[in-house]
């Protein structure tokens, strides 16, 4: 089972993700026309963000949904979720040193230790054992709100965390990065995502985002919509290819542009 609303909202937040870094990753270079800035930007950037991390969880829930259904049907013993989702983490990792390293051949010490791509893999295999614990999963949330209180209201509490643990869970950072997604509070919305799995896969609840009247249909056959859509499906592939773009851009065609050489 996938659900296309979810891929059409993770397409809109491939967009803004973009429309956020063209403005971004420039300033970055040293480009200060590029201002990013602004209230619409930070909105869209924040947006983007809260989008992707609770898919995350989302379709975490929903792969885990599906492989548990095949297992009654065929009445295996062992379900593939496990292995599908270490293979994601391990395609994760990967993309993940990948991006840290060209990072660092752009912006030096800058470059992205803890990341988007980081935060994702490590996320999912901390919360796999509890996929299927939904009071785990809000205890977990309550925890890192109170967590995320005591940081804002007396840091001096964590003062003998060590560095590079604080930067990894978001406590303090000592470190630059241009590139910096923290476990807290970020993974918050993938338990949110999870616990909204749970009750999108239920069958009492499997019109909530499948939808099957002539409006919903007209709009999802809509090309634009499509094309959202599509984004949404290659929302891995398009964030590491637009890493590369916005590099080629910036650092040989922009400049020509600008000092006319």
């Amino acid at each position: 089972m996938r659900y296309e609303s979810i891929d059409i909202l993770k397409g809109v937040a491939v967009i803004f993700m973009i429309i956020f870094h063209v403005f971004y990753f420039p300033n970055q270079f040293g480009y200060k026309e590029f201002n990013y800035d602004t209230k619409l930007l930070h909105f869209i950037a924040r947006t983007a963000q809260i989008i992707f991390k609770t898919g995350v969880g989302l379709n975490m829930y929903i792969s885990y949904y599906n492989e548990e259904e095949k297992k009654k049907k065929t009445k295996k013993t062992k379900s593939e979720f496990i292995k599908k989702q270490l293979f994601r983490v391990l395609k994760l990792i990967v993309l993940a040193i990948f991006i840290s390293i060209f990072s660092y051949l752009i912006f030096g010490d800058k470059f992205v230790k803890f990341g988007i791509l980081h935060f994702m893999s490590f996320s999912s295999l901390l919360l796999i054992p509890f996929i299927d614990s939904q009071k785990i999963l809000i205890g977990i949330i309550v925890i890192i709100l109170i967590i995320r209180y005591f940081v804002k209201t007396n840091i001096l509490l964590f003062s003998n965390v060590p560095p590079k643990l604080a930067f990894i869970t978001g406590i303090y950072s000592r470190y630059q990065s241009v590139d910096h997604f923290p476990l807290i509070p970020w993974i918050i919305f993938i338990c949110i995502g999870l616990i909204l799995g749970k009750v999108i896969t239920n069958k009492k609840n499997e019109n909530i985002l499948i939808k099957d009247n002539k409006t919903y249909k007209k709009v999802k056959e809509n090309k634009i919509v499509k094309g959202i859509e599509w984004c949404g499906k290659k929302s891995l592939e398009i964030y590491v290819i637009h890493w590369i773009i916005l590099f080629i851009f910036f650092a040989y065609i922009y400049p020509k542009i600008k000092f006319g050489n």
